[in-house]
């Protein structure tokens, strides 16, 4: 059973999808929420608190830096690091759908407050391409992929492959953003190892 905050705060990003930040008032979400003005006020002191708090429910959360699975050397490779990414973007995903049948209303959302987040998203992608581009050159080092790849640009084609699938899925409607990533990802990696 979910506890009040988290029930305003999705009953908020419903509505935050529906209607966009500035088409909702505090009202709006006092009546939707079912509960009464006292309620909402107690969790959240105005509508951008509330806002704040969706976004971080819906979209920061989900993309913290993974924990690495031990390995050599104390960090993961790479298959698991763009794994746990992938899990991240299924989570949200699927968080999303529980809210709203219109999954496309995650791009929406994410445009509309990126002026807002921007810096944090920024901070999370190179947060995502520093791990990702240290378990290309921890593989390297390994052998277990081409040495002639510069980890960097690696990094910017798994975030791109893992973005634009999801984006590709979700405009076309025909598969999971799971069995995209299933087809995807897998013969993108084997692509990166060395051929002996």
């Amino acid at each position: 059973m979910k506890d009040t905050k988290t029930s305003i705060i999705e009953c908020a990003f419903r509505l935050f999808l529906e209607r966009g930040y500035e088409n909702t008032s505090m009202s709006d979400l006092v009546e939707a929420s079912d509960l009464s003005k006292g309620a909402v006020y107690h969790h959240f002191k105005d509508k951008d608190a509330l806002h704040d708090a969706a976004i971080e429910y819906f979209f920061v959360r989900f993309f913290e830096p993974a924990e690495t699975a031990a390995q050599p050397g104390g960090e993961a490779n790479l298959e698991h690091v763009i794994n746990e990414l992938c899990a991240g973007y299924e989570r949200l995903i699927a968080e999303i759908a529980t809210v709203t049948p219109d999954v496309n209303a995650y791009y929406r959302f994410i445009f509309s407050i990126l002026p807002k987040v921007k810096s944090v998203i920024t901070q999370q992608i190179a947060t995502a391409r520093a791990e990702i581009a240290a378990a290309v050159r921890q593989d390297q080092e390994a052998g277990r992929l081409r040495s002639c790849l510069l980890p960097e640009v690696v990094a910017d084609q798994c975030l791109a492959l893992i973005e634009g699938g999801g984006l590709l899925c979700l405009l076309e409607g025909k598969e999971t953003v799971s069995a995209v990533f299933q087809r995807t990802i897998p013969s993108y990696l084997r692509s990166l190892k060395d051929i002996a």
